[in-house]
């Protein structure tokens, strides 16, 4: 059990330290394009451990998701782009004031409005409310060309030191915005990820985040930082087949998922009936919630 709870702590803080580190460092030197579609890879690691740290053993479904992301993240690889020209002050402002960007970022903060307003009209719980809101908070978060932007501008910047970064950060209040702006759609997605695990099913919330992620992620590289103005109009047609095959593959793999837990759930058998005080008959009281819930995260961390 102190293994276990070891091994379960240093994954949190590698996930949360190490993680958007690494994150920002890579966002630093590749195209935002590029890497958006490795984001997929998060649901296709899981399925590959699964069998190691769960013990579960995964569909063919499943298996079949993990092919379609492994092909077309490296369609998108081959096709993207794989060079960008130098981030400086003058081309962050040329690129996120654009009449494309602005329009791309008017369409989503609509699209955010309107999916706010539509989850306040379902009832807690719908399905419906949670596909909404799993599609709401991954669009937010692949938003990434704030942290792009921010990244390249520190990576492109670094060579003349730190006094020069300084420099570069403090002459125009522009790099502090666009800085404040990734965090605060990083927040956002956070707090929405949150409220969807907590009202639907892990599974199709993973699926369905990481989905909306991917797409908003390249769509915003394309609309705001115009990643793919410089290749042919052929590969731009590949890059994007390669995108919605990385998001069939993430889906497939939700399907499998819900697909195995319903072949491996025992059937439901009526609950036990005892006499009350009147003399009525009455359905005896399931155990409660935080013991049914507690199951999950006992094995998480190695419990009986």
């Amino acid at each position: 059990r102190a293994v276990s709870h070891l091994a379960l702590s240093a994954g949190l803080a590698l996930n949360v330290l190490a993680g958007p580190v690494l994150e920002v460092a890579a966002y630093g030197q590749a195209p935002q394009t590029l890497l958006a579609p490795l984001c997929g890879l998060d649901v296709l690691w899981n399925i590959l451990l699964v069998p190691y740290t769960l013990g579960e053993i995964p569909s063919g479904m499943q298996i079949a998701g993990c092919f379609l992301l492994v092909a077309g993240t490296a369609l998108t690889a081959a096709c993207g782009p794989h060079s960008e020209p130098p981030y400086t002050l003058d081309v962050m402002r040329e690129r996120l004031l654009t009449d494309s960007a602005l329009t791309y970022i008017s369409i989503e903060v609509v699209l955010f409005i309107a999916g706010s307003l539509y989850m306040q009209r379902r009832p807690f719980g719908d399905r419906r409310r949670g596909l909404v809101l799993g599609c709401v908070a991954g669009g937010i978060g692949g938003n990434l060309f704030c942290m792009k932007a921010a990244a390249s501008l520190i990576s492109d910047s670094w060579s003349g030191g730190l006094p020069y970064v300084l420099h570069v950060w403090t002459e125009d209040p522009l790099p502090l915005l666009v800085a404040a702006c990734a965090g605060l759609i990083g927040i956002v997605s956070a707090v929405l990820l949150a409220r969807a695990m907590r009202e639907f099913e892990a599974t199709v919330m993973v699926a369905t985040y990481e989905g909306a992620f991917v797409i908003s992620g390249c769509a915003s590289g394309i609309a705001v930082l115009g990643e793919l103005d410089r290749l042919s109009p052929e590969r731009r047609a590949l890059y994007a087949l390669g995108v919605f095959i990385v998001v069939g593959g993430v889906l497939a793999v939700q399907h499998g998922s819900e697909t195995l837990e319903r072949a491996l759930s025992p059937p439901v058998t009526p609950l036990p009936h005892e006499k009350n005080n009147n003399g009525h008959f009455s359905t005896l009281t399931p155990p409660t919630l935080s013991l049914v819930a507690s199951v999950p995260l006992l094995k998480a961390v190695g419990g009986p």
